[in-house]
């Protein structure tokens, strides 16, 4: 149990400790644990330039010309996965010329060495390999699923299209009500021969 001393002392931190709160502070804290922006949730991350992604942008909206929220959200998939790949590829560069920039000067088979000490000390290369390949899977998926439902409204379309340019012939007779039977005499009774003789 908690003496009054501490009681009082836990009330006064907690008034005092309360986080970042401007909105630069929050946004700052909120990269706090960032190291290579595999995981980040956000689009952008610092070093990389927003203008490139929206280059990227309205060149696959520009390719798909997506009609509808389904298509909008397989476009946007699509451009997020190729995003990743150019992450992976440049944090991956980065990280190699780093650990080749630390080894000492002259060491032979700089990259070959500078990937036996990655793989014994966290193996990071490979886990930047692994969500490149996540991501092209992802693309991969995207594109499949677009492409699918892209056909499928192009069908449509052309269906509609042709159905619209196809006139009816004029000789057709359209039934309104379900056509009846004509109908039939009764049959006559027989007639009787002994009676004409």
């Amino acid at each position: 149990m908690a003496t009054p001393a501490q009681v009082t002392a836990n009330r006064a931190n907690a008034q005092s400790s309360t986080g970042p709160r401007s909105a630069e502070g929050k946004a700052a804290s909120s990269r706090n644990s960032l190291k290579f922006g595999l995981t980040a949730k956000a689009a952008i991350i610092p070093g990389e330039d927003p203008a490139e992604l929206e280059d990227l942008t309205a060149q696959y909206l520009e390719e798909f010309d997506p009609a509808g929220p389904i298509e909008q959200h397989f476009v946007q998939n699509l451009v997020r996965a190729v995003w990743m790949q150019r992450r992976c590829d440049r944090i991956e560069a980065a990280y190699l010329n780093a650990r080749v920039a630390a080894l000492p000067e002259g060491t032979e088979h700089a990259l070959g060495v500078a990937l036996i000490e990655d793989a014994s000390q966290g193996d990071v290369l490979h886990k930047i390999f692994r969500r490149r390949q996540a991501a092209e899977r992802e693309w991969t998926r995207a594109l499949e699923s677009l492409t699918r439902i892209q056909a499928q409204r192009f069908a449509d379309e052309a269906e509609a299209a042709a159905e619209a340019a196809t006139p009816l012939p004029t000789n057709r007779v359209r039934f309104d009500a379900v056509p009846q039977p004509a109908p039939q005499r009764a049959p006559e009774p027989p007639a009787n021969l002994a009676l004409r003789l």
